[in-house]
């Protein structure tokens, strides 16, 4: 699977694993593990061992299996007896280079390298869709939120009224980075309320008048210029 990933493997040579699904934990911890791309897994897995081609069918197996040699059916029975591992796949590797090979695999069963290689890339970028999608959605359930806790905020200054200003001018006193920091949070929404109400060039001649009388703490001069930046 590493080599379809790297293409060291031909385009038109058979998919390596054919039948691999379905699509398991065990399976995504392995591919994991060993680095190998979850798309490219996901369309091998696609597959399940059920529509991968067929081995041969039994019948033509007792046909090569009664064709053996007296010596051969003896090892293969002694090596039974002798418990040996994976002799099962080794007796069904001998069957098949046996038998012609039409009664085996089937060629158009199997998908091509190449096949497997584009089946990846729809799924990489139908899960980037996705992804981008649900970005979007969570981007938009912020911002609403984010809008609505500012109308709540500019409703309760409405209500304040002057005294926002005062609270303001508190702030900027304290001359620490958290007073600068509410300073420039309640100018903020104060703007905002002025562009609601109409009264924006007001707002622009007190904003003004603060920045003079405060012309010496930079850093709230900084935080003031950050606010009058358009968003990008």
């Amino acid at each position: 699977m590493m080599a379809v990933e790297t293409d060291a493997v031909e385009s038109d040579a058979p998919e390596p694993m054919p039948g691999i699904g379905p699509l398991t934990e065990a399976l995504e911890a392995f591919a994991e593990f060993f680095g190998i791309n979850h798309d490219l897994v996901q369309a091998a897995a696609e597959r399940s061992a059920a529509t991968a081609p067929a081995g041969p069918a039994p019948e033509m197996a007792r046909l090569v299996v009664a064709a053996m040699s007296d010596a051969e059916k003896t090892s293969l029975l002694m090596r039974v007896f002798n418990g040996e591992p994976n002799l099962s796949a080794e007796l069904r590797a001998m069957i098949r280079e046996r038998l012609e090979p039409e009664t085996t695999i089937s060629p158009g069963a199997l998908r091509r390298a190449a096949d497997l290689r584009a089946r990846a890339e729809e799924i990489r970028l139908a899960r980037k869709r996705a992804e981008a999608e649900a970005a979007e959605a969570q981007r938009r359930l912020l911002a609403e939120a984010a809008e609505k806790a500012r109308d709540v905020r500019i409703d309760a200054l409405r209500q304040r009224g002057e005294n926002v200003w005062a609270e303001v001018e508190t702030e900027i006193m304290r001359r620490n980075p958290a007073g600068y920091d509410k300073a420039a949070a309640l100018l903020s929404d104060l703007s905002v309320l002025a562009e609601r109400e109409g009264s924006s060039e007001e707002f622009r001649h007190l904003l003004q008048a603060i920045r003079e009388r405060h012309a010496g703490k930079g850093r709230f001069i900084e935080r003031l210029d950050l606010l009058a930046r358009p968003p990008a």
